[in-house]
């Protein structure tokens, strides 16, 4: 049975100018190993593809599926770019609900009611108080001249993080770090384009 190849792990690989040899010393793979993968002659397993997956910051099905469009690969979306909107928009898929972006923001649709809109979890106390209790989400003020993430805040701010994720986010509200903090314990770094 032939197998099919994985297009995205050598997109990934030559449009980062990584070499086999170094992708295989970095993982503990065989040169010849991924030469067979990226020729369709072979398939990685699960934990194979983890370890892709993670090395490349991208999900498995990003680096199975046909999600990354030509010249996405370098500029996946950064849950620290995402805001308004694009960022209920997240949280809303991530709670594993289906939302549509339309020219009035992220809907939902419901069975019997129709389009609703997508709460606003970042806008919102009503909609993202939940969440920080939920996920027991630690907010601490951060005055401009601070440094987060090695870099000076040039405005006040808000640093947020999810008691069970190592990863803190910075938000120009609480709500929004907060919901930012959520969807780097959902998905990591990026999120699906």
């Amino acid at each position: 049975m032939d197998s099919k190849p994985i297009l995205n792990l050598k997109k990934l690989r030559t449009e980062r100018r990584i070499t086999q040899e170094e992708l295989g010393k970095a993982l503990g793979i065989t040169t010849r190993t991924l030469i067979r993968w990226e020729a369709g002659q072979g398939e990685p397993g699960i934990s194979d593809l983890r370890a892709l997956a993670s090395y490349y910051q991208v999900s498995v099905d990003q680096l199975i599926g046909d999600l990354l469009g030509s010249g996405e690969t370098g500029v996946l979306p950064k849950v620290a770019d995402l805001s308004g909107d694009q960022l209920n928009y997240w949280v809303a898929r991530a709670q594993g609900l289906s939302p549509e972006m339309t020219d009035h923001g992220p809907v939902v649709y419901e069975p019997g009611y129709g389009q609703r809109p997508v709460p606003a979890y970042c806008n919102d106390y009503v909609h993202g108080g939940p969440f920080i209790r939920l996920h027991r989400i630690h907010l601490l003020p951060l005055a401009a001249g601070e440094k987060f993430d090695g870099r000076v805040v040039a405005v006040d701010s808000w640093v947020a993080r999810c008691a069970a994720s190592p990863f803190a986010s910075l938000g120009a509200t609480d709500l929004e770090a907060a919901m930012r903090a959520y969807l780097l314990a959902e998905f990591g770094v990026h999120v699906l384009a």
